[in-house]
């Protein structure tokens, strides 16, 4: 999820620095248990929100998806400007919503474990009970209600080196079968073509990653930079904070960095989704409809659930990344859009997804013309 994974990634983030400060006030020392979140709990609080897990409905469906990659790999390989590749990316894991849930709980334990090791040699810096509990539940009710909406995500399985990768599948489509028969039954479409628009996006992902082995050693340094913590050794208080201050600012700007990437990930998958399906979905204006519907949220607490978690933002964050592409393929065509994808240094950051021309700028090409129209876009990662 490039989506729910980059919330995760915060999440474990945010739960670090909240811990080390909560230790860092109260001087507290906690039991034998050293984990920062209670993992149990966690999915006890996802199981809940989620309620029926729909697994009958992924089992009976896992077979109508692997003709889906054969038929739209050279659909998507032709947009993106490179040779088909047949069935060499894109394979498919239908689930319920437990099993979605635990493949994320299992990732996110793998991304909180940098932490924790870090956690290890603070001593009396270690997480309590007070933390434990609230950070758990927060996990579980973010977790749960992603559940109940997810209807795909793609896995590339980032993990950190020495981290335990026992029960991680390779990569994989996640669908979240369940989910999609529920929003096929609340907005009345096509299944069949439902199918397709959600598979042209996590296959995109999938094109992402696997066709640029660089991508993901590269997201996953940045994650591990925003992970480490300091290790406290022969510092008192103050001079932890003062330590903490001092490293801000570059912590700031490796934010806006995975910002730029997970806007570019995201907006490029909702890019290609529309530029396929527009010529090979004959569903596709009602598809558009209702997906713009879904990401208007009725209730006030899945408003809130989106403010907390920083759901919405990711939401402008993805349509800045779309938006980004358009421009750049406006003025630079398909080389523009090729250029994207070369390495490290030729992604953008976050400035000039902001500002498309700083990014031509900085890649030769012209920037004297005037800039193309790009459409109003919408969010829609799965």
């Amino acid at each position: 999820m490039p989506d729910l994974k980059s919330v995760l990634a915060w999440s474990a983030v945010a739960a670090g620095v909240a811990i080390a400060a909560e230790r860092s006030v109260s001087k507290m020392r906690s039991g034998s248990d050293e984990s920062m979140l209670d993992w149990d709990l966690a999915r006890r609080t996802a199981y809940q929100r989620v309620g029926a897990d729909g697994l009958e409905e992924a089992s009976q469906a896992s077979l109508e998806y692997e003709p889906l990659v054969a038929e739209l790999v050279p659909l998507l390989a032709q947009a993106c400007g490179t040779p088909a590749q047949g069935n060499s990316f894109g394979r498919v894991r239908v689930v319920g919503r437990r099993g979605f849930l635990d493949q994320n709980l299992a990732m996110m334990r793998r991304m909180v474990q940098p932490i924790e090791a870090a956690h290890g040699q603070l001593g009396q810096f270690r997480p309590s009970a007070l933390m434990r509990v609230p950070t758990s539940l927060y996990l579980g009710t973010l977790l749960g209600y992603m559940g109940t909406r997810v209807l795909g995500q793609y896995d590339p399985v980032l993990s950190f080196p020495g981290t335990d990768r026992e029960g991680l599948p390779q990569p994989a489509l996640l669908i979240v079968e369940p989910n999609v028969r529920d929003f096929e039954r609340k907005s009345d479409l096509p299944i069949d073509s439902l199918r397709r628009w959600l598979m042209l996006h996590e296959l995109t992902h999938a094109w992402q990653f696997e066709l640029h082995p660089w991508l993901a050693p590269h997201l996953i340094g940045m994650v591990e930079e925003l992970t480490r913590m300091p290790t406290g050794r022969g510092l008192n208080g103050v001079e932890e904070w003062l330590r903490t201050a001092r490293n801000i600012r570059p912590q700031l700007a490796l934010v806006g960095k995975v910002q730029a990437v997970m806007a570019v990930l995201e907006g490029h998958g909702n890019f290609i989704m529309r530029e396929v399906g527009r010529r090979h979905i004959p569903d596709f204006d009602s598809l558009d409809e209702a997906f713009h519907r879904r990401h208007q949220p009725p209730s006030a607490i899945e408003r809130l659930i989106l403010l907390v978690s920083g759901v919405g933002l990711k939401l402008q964050q993805y349509q800045q990344g779309e938006r980004f592409l358009r421009e750049i393929q406006a003025r630079g065509g398909q080389a523009a859009l090729d250029r994207v994808w070369v390495s490290a240094d030729t992604l953008p950051s976050w400035r000039e997804v902001r500002r498309p021309d700083l990014w031509l700028g900085r890649m030769g090409f012209d920037t004297a013309g005037q800039s193309g129209q790009s459409p109003v876009v919408s969010p829609f990662p799965a």
